[in-house]
């Protein structure tokens, strides 16, 4: 790269930026994104950006206990990685207590948090209005504007 010119490197940066990456040539770094697909037809329904670091969370209302449930993720190379589970109390799907070498289990202001470290993939929502299931990142998506059915969410590659 050192024997772009200044014009050329601009030029490069504004190519890279158009492609959805972030930086200068001699630094770029890929805004990370995840692919809302629906399943199993395989049609693309949405792009959406996470936050610069790779996190995202799955809001929703869970569909015994009706409360709200908080599912955090972050993306790891060309994975989905779990990094918590937030809830307001036991009930079927969700864990009672950290049963995986390095997960950690607490009570924060009267809710249930367990930290984990669990990689996923691809990462299979079935959501539904009743269930108010919300994906948030930079922004907030509505992930039952689809109607009721099976989402696929994968990360997508850079560029």
């Amino acid at each position: 790269m050192s024997r772009l010119t200044a014009t050329g490197r601009a030029a490069l940066a504004a190519l890279f930026l158009l492609a959805g990456c972030a930086g200068t040539p001699e630094t770029i770094s890929c805004v990370p994104r995840i692919g809302i697909y629906g399943h199993p037809d395989g049609t693309l329904l949405a792009e959406v950006e996470t936050t610069p670091g790779g996190t995202f969370a799955l809001r929703y209302t869970h569909s015994v206990a009706l409360t709200p449930v908080v599912s955090r993720y972050r993306l790891e190379e060309d994975r989905i990685v779990q990094t918590a589970e937030e809830f307001d109390q036991h009930g079927f799907g969700l864990p009672y207590g950290a049963d995986r070498p390095g997960e950690r289990f607490e009570l924060r202001d009267g809710r249930f948090l367990l930290h984990m470290h669990r990689a996923v993939g691809p990462l299979y929502v079935r959501v539904g209005a009743a269930y108010e299931n919300r994906l948030e990142a930079v922004g907030s998506l509505d992930l039952t504007q689809w109607g009721a059915r099976r989402l696929e969410l994968v990360p997508l590659p850079c560029g």
